[in-house]
């Protein structure tokens, strides 16, 4: 996970992610967001000091054998192109395994706050660096080792290095621009179509008229949302559809129309540039504006780390909004036990409600008929989903009343018996949640005959499966099959006992859509484990996350600001 979060700020200019960066030498009247255009299809920006070192800290990164061989594997003796950025990234690889030498080798401050946007299609990276030689440094040692070189430029008094990026033949000329100004790295694009005063205001030297900073944007986004203040971003629907199905209606708009131009061929986006696919276009950004991410908590220090972090499709069609919140069913809590789970998975869906709500949905991406052909041939195919949704309604109504599954590994371990591995002890249970879950086991049972002829009652007494089913001895199981309260389970160990107790008095409310939590190192040594005492040789990667101290949980629902992603990771390092 610490690298996915790193990488971001390296793999490519024009890819944004959760990037770090931090104020401490940049002017004090120096601020990003003045050169931000308010119409910005795509941002995210660390707008607080990241503690980049303490986050490194916390979570340990493994140096695999394998994925050295694979970028080795990338080199290209005739390719001093890719070896300059494959060496760079190496760079990059091996200081993960060493924060100080990291911070050390790329000029990074401790504290790190950096930004990443478009204008219109231009992409700009920028982060703060405490050591601008540091940064020199390493592209001039990389230069030389493989014979990829720079050219020169000025602009405003202000000097960059342009790297080629396309062949010498190519009319684009596009080019990979760095510069450092004002403590700011900035990591952008260059091409033969672009204007001058495009670069300039990527490069910090020229404000735009209608900034972000102005817009009040970024504010309106943590308020709604209740994000942390630390980072946020966005990508403007609203935006990427008008530049998209318009000749000039925004720099994005603007730029593709002088692309198309300079190439003299039409693309995809000549044929929805009309006037009924703007109009249809539009309505439908309008109803769906943006998707919005950011921290809803952010705790580091260098032996412990936790991020988490919300991403919002907004919506603002309350038809297809309500019909997927009447959909939402409950998760258990031990779901998001991280504390006590190996792994926990709850899928939650109001069985009643179901074909009802896809018919709503269904209905309203039909309304309106679209003209503009993409859309129009779009909702022929919705339409012939109706049918499936009617015989989705028929197989529903055998689980009628069913509001959620939900399954947890609690706890297991694994031990050696005549110098095989074999299943000590396993700690788990199913869930089936509903409203009369005796109902919904009494029509299980008719396919079942070892179940015919067991009664189930609402007193909570269990049933061991396995005077009804043969369950090998080896496998050390003493299933349970019981109902507590409004949930049918099936149990296994002292501990699934005890958390199938406590949904004794869980009511059914609605709680979401999908959970799904895990612990890396619990869910992993058990298997390394077996594997060592099965003989078998355990790759790096295996031993690594035995020993990966984090916990993750991933989660899906629907609120009255749209449908939301939610994830959270834990890390502690290393003891």
């Amino acid at each position: 996970m610490k690298k996915l979060l790193i990488i971001a700020a390296f793999a490519a200019a024009g890819i944004g992610a959760y990037l770090f960066i931090p104020q401490q030498n940049s002017s004090a009247s120096y601020n990003v967001l003045d050169y931000v255009p308010a119409d910005t299809p795509i941002f995210t920006g660390q707008l607080e000091p990241f503690p980049l070192k303490d986050y490194l800290s916390s979570a340990p990164v493994m140096a695999s054998p394998t994925e050295q061989q694979r970028l080795d594997d990338l080199y290209d003796k005739n390719n001093p192109k890719l070896n300059f950025f494959l060496n760079i990234f190496a760079t990059y690889q091996e200081g993960l395994q060493d924060p100080d030498s990291l911070i050390k080798t790329f000029g990074f401050p401790e504290q790190l706050r950096a930004y990443f946007y478009t204008l219109g299609l231009l992409p700009v990276l920028k982060f703060e660096i405490e050591n601008p030689q540091a940064v020199w440094d390493l592209l001039d040692k990389n230069e030389l080792e493989t014979g990829f070189t720079h050219s020169k430029g000025t602009l405003q008094s202000l000097n960059y290095r342009a790297y080629p990026l396309t062949d010498e033949n190519d009319p684009a000329k596009l080019e990979l621009i760095i510069a450092i100004d004002k403590g700011l790295l900035t990591i952008t694009l260059n091409s033969a179509y672009s204007e001058q005063t495009l670069l300039a205001t990527a490069l910090g030297l020229t404000k735009v008229e209608n900034s972000l900073a102005a817009s009040g944007q970024i504010e309106e986004i943590i308020k709604t949302h209740n994000f942390n203040q630390a980072s946020v971003g966005f990508i403007n629907h609203l935006e990427l559809f008008k530049g998209f199905t318009t000749m000039n209606g925004n720099q994005l708009a603007s730029q593709l129309t002088t692309i198309e131009k300079q190439y003299h061929q039409e693309s995809f986006f000549t044929s929805i540039r009309n006037a009924q696919c703007e109009s249809e276009f539009a309505g439908i950004a309008n109803n769906w504006p943006r998707t919005v991410f950011g921290y809803t908590e952010l705790a580091i220090n260098a032996k412990e780390s936790t991020l988490a972090v919300a991403t919002i499709f907004e919506s603002k069609n309350q038809t297809i909004l309500n019909a997927l919140k009447s959909i939402r069913g409950y998760i258990p809590e031990y779901v998001a036990d991280l504390e006590h789970n190996v792994f926990a998975m709850g899928l939650s869906l109001d069985i009643n409600q179901l074909a009802g709500s896809l018919n709503d949905i269904l209905y309203e991406l039909q309304t309106p008929a679209y003209s503009c052909q993409p859309l129009a041939e779009l909702q022929t195919e919705i339409n012939q989903l109706g049918g499936s949704i009617a015989m989705l309604g028929m197989g529903a109504s055998m689980a009628n009343g069913v509001k959620g599954i939900s399954i947890g590994i609690l706890d297991y371990t694994i031990s050696q018996l005549n110098n095989d591995p074999i299943l000590e002890n396993l700690d788990a249970l199913f869930t089936l949640s509903a409203d009369n879950p005796q109902q919904i086991f009494n029509s299980v049972k008719m396919f079942s005959p070892e179940l015919q002829q067991i009664q189930l009652s609402n007193s909570g007494e269990a049933i061991d499966l396995a005077t009804l089913f043969p369950i090998p001895a080896e496998l050390n199981l003493a299933p349970k099959l019981a109902i507590k309260g409004k949930h049918l389970l099936i149990y296994n160990g002292e501990k699934g006992k005890k958390v199938a107790d406590t949904l004794s008095s869980e009511q059914l409310n609605k709680n979401g859509i999908f959970n799904l939590s895990f612990d890396f190192k619990k869910m992993f040594t058990p298997i390394v484990t077996a594997a060592e005492l099965a003989g078998e040789t355990i790759p790096e990667e295996a031993m690594f996350l035995s020993d990966y101290d984090a916990r993750m949980k991933i989660g899906f629902d629907i609120n009255q600001q749209g449908i939301i992603f939610d994830s959270y990771i834990n890390n502690k390092a290393a003891k």
